[in-house]
């Protein structure tokens, strides 16, 4: 009879560990699921900000031809410069008079620094803007970041035309709203002009290239030679020293006699001294930098462009390759 109870009492036992077992395996599943349709809720939710936040963007940018001190040509004017300026607030419309997206007004997109524009069109996530016409099938217009590897991107779309001043195209504006990372904002050295045919470091100027699509700011960009460096200042002191997408910039030592030279162009930067570096000389290393990011390029004179009114100019924006050509600074 002993025996017995003690075998009843055992099988009691892992009756109950048993028990206890599954409870907690259940209760381990419930956890697990209610989180999971925690996420799930949060991940539908965003999707349905993203949604709106898309379909907003498309209704603004489509809605009129923008508006900026009462006058809808705003794309006419600058970020950073200039009387009225495109940061103190104004309606981004991309319309001309005739209800068409207006080639200008989309490429002035690209004077907005990314975060300014996705504020103003109130966005909270990563955006890209694109217009590719149909026919022939191609990007006209892109401003943002890349949502290509993005896991979770929403769209919305507008198919309209498209006037590229020439002839109506049939296109579709897209806009993207998506979780990314940041912008890339690298700039590269494009053209030297070390030696002019007039003397002096006044003279001298070195062309730069914002290859983003988007509006990069100069504020804390170096420009150096093997001896000295400088920062890179607005040509009024209370600009903003911005460089719009696809643009070249010109650094010199003289805004004033550089547009006396090549024309009135928009974006013609100071550096901080007398002098580009040390003054351009004959046998240089030339370094535009900001944080860990270099683009070095050295010349000597051997290589051309020694006084007799020629350029040492790169074969394309992040080239190794560079050579003497007929000076074309303000253009890539």
């Amino acid at each position: 009879m002993k025996q017995r109870l003690i075998k009843t009492e055992d099988a009691v036992t892992h009756v109950i560990e048993f028990t206890m077992a599954l409870t907690i395996f259940v209760l381990l599943i419930q956890s697990f699921t209610s989180a999971m349709n925690y996420r799930i809720g949060i991940d539908l939710d965003n999707n349905d900000n993203r949604v709106v936040m898309a379909r907003e963007v498309i209704s603004e940018l489509t809605g009129s031809q923008g508006k900026i001190d009462n006058v809808t040509n705003w794309e006419d004017y600058e970020f950073g410069t200039g009387t009225p300026q495109l940061r103190n607030g104004l309606t981004v419309g991309l319309l001309n008079s005739d209800g068409e997206l207006d080639k200008d007004k989309c490429e002035a997109l690209g004077k907005f620094p990314y975060n300014p524009l996705r504020d103003e069109l109130e966005v909270t996530q990563e955006l890209r803007i694109e217009i590719r016409t149909i026919i022939p099938n191609e990007s006209v217009c892109i401003w943002g970041g890349d949502p290509s590897g993005s896991s979770i991107s929403v769209k919305s779309e507008r198919y309209m035309l498209y006037n590229s001043g020439s002839e109506l195209l049939p296109s579709v504006l897209t806009v993207t709203v998506f979780e990314g990372n940041s912008l890339g904002n690298k700039i590269y050295l494009t053209e030297v002009m070390y030696n002019p045919t007039n003397s002096g470091s006044d003279y001298e100027w070195i062309e730069i290239y914002n290859p983003n699509p988007t509006a990069i700011y100069l504020e804390n960009w170096i420009i150096a030679d093997n001896v000295d460096k400088d920062k890179i200042l607005p040509e009024n002191d209370d600009d903003l020293i911005l460089l719009p997408a696809n643009k070249a910039g010109i650094l010199t030592t003289s805004p004033t006699i550089y547009k006396s030279t090549y024309g009135n162009y928009e974006y013609v930067f100071s550096v901080e001294d007398m002098a580009i570096g040390n003054g351009l000389g004959k046998n240089e290393t030339l370094t535009l930098s900001k944080g860990s990011f270099e683009d070095i390029f050295s010349y000597t004179n051997s290589d051309g462009a020694d006084g007799n009114g020629k350029s040492l100019t790169r074969s394309c924006y992040n080239c190794d390759v560079w050579a003497e050509a007929v000076a074309t600074p303000n253009t890539i």
